[in-house]
């Protein structure tokens, strides 16, 4: 879990799915009914996901919901991104590596919207985006 403290980012522990799922909503509700919906095929038939489809599926929500969402959305959301990248920049499966190869990646050359999300991005972000786009 990322916690601010001052300025500066704790990290106590990784999100769980569950956690990173709630976070993404409390700052993008609308994101909440996008997943539920039945064509997220993030989602087990179990219902459980992992950190890789919260950030899968919401590149798709982001594809075509991006305009709807308000500049201090956009803002907060994307300093999110930031601190989840941040958390664990050498894993291959927590949540950094699910916040770049499942979100920043699949974000990438998608020309007006690679743009309009590049201002909002975070250093370390923006340095992987970089890459891919």
């Amino acid at each position: 879990m990322v916690v601010m403290d001052n300025d500066f980012i704790r990290v106590q522990r990784h999100p769980t799915p569950e956690e990173l799922l709630q976070a993404i909503v409390k700052i993008t509700p609308e994101f909440a009914l996008h997943w539920e919906r039945p064509d997220n095929y993030f989602r087990n038939q179990g219902g459980s996901f992992s950190v890789h489809g919260v950030f899968a599926e919401l590149t798709t929500y982001l594809k075509v919901g991006f305009g709807k969402l308000s500049d201090a959305q956009r803002r907060t959301l994307f300093e999110f991104i930031e601190k989840c990248v941040l958390t664990d920049p050498n894993s291959d499966s927590g949540v950094s590596n699910a916040a770049c190869t499942c979100f920043l990646e699949n974000l990438a050359g998608e020309c007006d919207l690679s743009q309009a999300i590049a201002p909002y991005l975070g250093m370390k972000s923006k340095e992987y985006f970089d890459e891919w786009n």
